[in-house]
């Protein structure tokens, strides 16, 4: 199982949307680098939980990184113009030389996503059919040939773009689904038609292996076959020795993270480094092929050095990239 750590782009702002601690965040993403973690993730928003923007945050860890796989957990493209966007993409994953890897997400079903959405000129309740429509475009334009289409907000007659991705396939996307243990159909069938892997959170491991068997049958149906398919868990982890303190910091972290609306749904390390070496390999048992370690607290990258000198050496580092 591959483990990754979120960059904590939020986090930052959150001390400081004026001058936020900006060191932190590529002190970090070069920390995974080097203790040989698998990859640097980091969010997306714009105005629900201001953070860093996504891409342009990933060009410039492309550039300060030789190794780490760089992710997206998770980009919302909704919110975003279809064309500039999939060129903006295909220049990141040129910049990191093909490390990128995009989750791509339609939202939580939230009062503030609602707000996000008008704040950028998007209609809310048309958003998954945006991300659909947005991944076929990109695939298509990174194809290389010209493309003849119209969608939301796009024309295209004969164009093409440039860079073109690193590779021809394009970086891997990982559709969401799943999220909370909630197995929506339509998800598992977007997945089917449009997906190289998941990406998911809030779920217990027993959650997983289900999630997996309905992913496969939803392939099958589609007359795909994905052998072993990604799938990646977003969740949260704090190492203490002791585990009511782990708790204690996690709580007061999400409460500010989301505003309030804490999300303890499928914490799965809080506290010594033996219960998050066990908690990790449950997900590891239940067919859990990546992770994306979410710190809590404001000691981000003392966390992830504690993580790697006794979490990581628990998980073979050999595993083949996507």
């Amino acid at each position: 199982m591959r483990l990754g750590v979120l960059i904590p782009t939020r986090g930052v702002v959150m001390q400081s949307a004026r001058r936020p601690p900006l060191e932190e965040c590529w002190a970090m993403a070069q920390e995974a680098d080097q203790a040989g973690l698998d990859a640097a993730w980091v969010g997306d928003s714009v105005v629900a939980k201001p953070r860093l923007e996504p891409l342009t945050t990933l060009a410039y860890l492309a550039a300060i990184t030789s190794r780490v796989r760089l992710g997206t957990a998770v980009l919302l493209p909704a919110l975003r113009q279809p064309v500039i966007l999939a060129q903006l993409l295909a220049n990141v994953d040129q910049i990191a030389q093909g490390r990128v890897v995009l989750g791509p997400g339609v939202g939580w079903r939230l009062p503030s996503a609602e707000l996000a959405s008008a704040a950028c000129g998007m209609d809310h309740r048309r958003r998954t059919r945006r991300v659909e429509e947005q991944i076929t475009l990109w695939r298509a334009l990174w194809s290389g040939e010209p493309v003849t289409l119209e969608g939301h907000g796009f024309s295209l007659s004969n164009h093409t773009i440039g860079p073109l991705p690193w590779r021809k396939s394009g970086p891997p996307i990982f559709i969401t689904a799943g999220n909370r243990g909630e197995l929506y159909p339509a998800q598992l069938e977007r997945f089917a038609r449009l997906g190289d892997g998941i990406i998911t959170t809030y779920l217990h491991p027993a959650e997983c292996v289900t999630l997996r068997e309905r992913a496969t049958a939803a392939l099958e149906a589609r007359g795909r076959s994905l052998p072993g398919f990604p799938l990646c868990v977003y969740t949260t982890v704090r190492l203490e020795d002791d585990v009511a303190t782990a708790e204690r910091v996690t709580d007061q972290f999400l409460a500010t993270y989301y505003g309030g609306d804490v999300h303890e749904r499928g914490l799965i390390g809080l506290g010594p480094a033996e219960v998050v070496i066990a908690a990790l390999k449950a997900y590891e048992a239940a067919g859990v092929t990546d992770i994306c370690v979410r710190f809590s607290g404001d000691d981000q990258l003392k966390q992830l050095e504690r993580f790697a000198r006794e979490v990581l050496p628990a998980f073979s580092r050999s595993a083949a990239s996507i």
